[in-house]
């Protein structure tokens, strides 16, 4: 298994220090945040990947993958030029949420039109820019299970299609025990987001339907045992990337000292 940092966690730094910080915490890489004035920016992707690429080059970090917001409209154009930048980078993986579930539209109809788009306009230009579209288990999105990742993704070609496992957004909703999580998506497991919280009674988001707020944090101090976690990935043969998310308000070294250390000291230690 290798260790990314998830540029998001750092969106205060440029890149240049994101690549900076990611090297002296000893990661194997980085996933780069795309969207409006991110790191990698989609108003002027091309220029903005170029820019990364040269940034990247000598740094001996891979690129863990490119994660940009889709509204699920997207037609061929518009993602054949965010596969070029893809491939600019270098990044065979890209993120892609599911819809948002508000209980207006029901979830078999939010899934009828997602998996709709894949078919007809996603797969057939992953395919030929050679990328793999990566669905994250999200909560209040309708997947936000594992039970629903796979079952938005199943017969699809593995090739171009996989998930992202996120057991740290699954505190929130749709948790199920590793075990499961990684038997139930199977062989579209492709990433692992790495990121945890805990029950607080003063402050944070309530989930639907429970009464305690739940707070990001350090992953050493959340209330998910990553030490499970790495053994059963490890069990299961995952050699992809455990990249950290971490979305709290720690300063952006300090996650990387408590964060990415503490990751990688399982990690070595699973080996």
């Amino acid at each position: 298994m290798k260790i990314s940092l998830y540029s998001l966690s750092l969106s205060d730094r440029t890149p240049v220090q994101v690549v900076e910080l990611a090297k002296k915490y000893g990661c194997d890489g980085i996933e780069w945040w795309c969207r409006e004035n991110g790191h990698v920016d989609r108003v002027n992707l091309e220029k903005s990947a170029k820019e990364i690429s040269s940034i990247m080059d000598g740094s001996e970090l891979e690129v863990a993958g490119l994660s940009p917001y889709f509204d699920f409209s997207e037609n061929k154009d518009i993602l054949a030029r965010l596969f070029e930048a893809a491939q600019i980078l270098g990044a065979r993986n890209i993120r892609c949420h599911s819809y948002a579930f508000t209980g207006e539209i029901p979830v078999q109809e939010l899934m009828r039109r997602q998996r709709g788009w894949l078919e007809a306009v996603v797969i057939p230009e992953a395919q030929r820019a050679g990328v793999r579209i990566m669905i994250e288990q999200h909560h209040n999105q309708i997947c936000c299970t594992p039970n629903a990742c796979r079952e938005l993704v199943d017969g699809l070609p593995e090739e171009n299609i996989g998930v992202i496992f996120d057991p740290g957004n699954s505190l929130f909703e749709g948790y199920t025990r590793p075990e499961y999580a990684i038997s139930v998506i199977g062989k579209y497991l492709s990433h692992v987001h790495v990121k945890s919280a805990r029950p607080v009674a003063e402050k944070g988001a309530v989930p639907s339907g429970r009464r305690y707020p739940m707070e990001f944090g350090a992953i050493a101090s959340g209330d998910l045992d990553y030490e499970k976690i790495v053994a059963v990935l490890k069990a299961k043969g995952f050699n992809g990337f455990l990249s950290l998310e971490a979305l709290d308000g720690r300063p952006g070294e300090q996650k990387m000292e408590q964060d990415i250390l503490f990751l990688r000291k399982l990690v070595d230690s699973a080996e």
